[in-house]
C-alpha cells in the first residue's frame, strides 16, 4: 500500500471510520504480530495478542490522533502495552 493510501486511512481512522480502520488492520497485521513474536518467541501467543491489540486499538479508537503519529507506531504501543499486561517482556 502506498504511503498516500496510508495516510488518507490513517486520516479516516481518526474520525471512527470502521472500514478504514479493517483496511488498516489487514495493512499491519504481519508487523504487530512479528513484532509480538521477537518478544514471545511463540506464533499461537502472537496471534492471540495481535488480536488483542486491534481490539483494544479500536475500543480506543477516540484516543488517536493522525497528526502526532501515524498508526503503526499508535498500534505498536498498544500491542507493547498488552504484552506488558501478559507479563510477555523479552525472555532472558
Amino acid at each position: 500500500m502506498r504511503f498516500e493510501e496510508l495516510q488518507e486511512l490513517e486520516q479516516r481512522v481518526a474520525n471512527r471510520d470502521e472500514r478504514a480502520f479493517e483496511q488498516l488492520e489487514r495493512a499491519y497485521t504481519r508487523l504487530v504480530e512479528h513484532f509480538i513474536f521477537t518478544k514471545t518467541e511463540s506464533q499461537g501467543r502472537a496471534r492471540t495478542l495481535r488480536e488483542r491489540v486491534f481490539d483494544h486499538a479500536w475500543k480506543a479508537i477516540e484516543n488517536y490522533r493522525w497528526q502526532d503519529f501515524s498508526f503503526h507506531v499508535w498500534i505498536l504501543r498498544i500491542a507493547r502495552e498488552e504484552l506488558d499486561k501478559q507479563g510477555g517482556g523479552p525472555r532472558l
